[in-house]
């Protein structure tokens, strides 16, 4: 059972690094700390659900179904999710058309439909995946 605390702990640690990773997310910015310290917000959420998590681990027991992991295993896990990061520079250098097979289609409802055109839509809801051939 202590495997699905090493996993738990990796999987939120990625989402933690991930957070980092999505702050840049324009063509060309490749540095994700850049002006890291601007954002307080950011940095207490960031904090925040660090800490959070530990606690989870640390002190969850049969609540969370967790076990306490020593320093050791914590840092392994701190390493598997900063993995995260070298994830991210990766993927800001692989072309763009590789991530352009779906595209979300905005679907605005047509004023000439009337009511019933409307409503139709908004049962359908405003958002379609559409796949992109390549």
């Amino acid at each position: 059972m202590l495997h699905y605390t090493l996993i738990f702990q990796v999987f939120v640690f990625m989402q933690i690094f991930n957070l980092i990773n999505s702050r840049k997310i324009e063509e060309g910015e490749i540095n994700v700390f850049k002006n890291f310290f601007n954002n307080k917000y950011f940095i207490i959420i960031f904090c925040l659900t660090i800490l959070i998590q530990c606690c989870l681990v640390e002190l969850g027991g049969t609540a969370v179904k967790t076990y306490k992991l020593n320093t050791n295993q914590n840092l392994i896990c701190l390493a598997i999710g900063a993995t995260e990061l070298i994830w991210g520079v990766i993927i800001k250098f692989m072309p763009l058309k590789l991530f352009q097979c779906i595209k979300l289609d905005v679907q605005l409802p047509d004023e000439t439909e009337g009511e019933e055109g409307e409503e139709k839509k908004k049962s359908q809801g405003a958002l379609a995946l559409k796949r992109v051939s390549t």
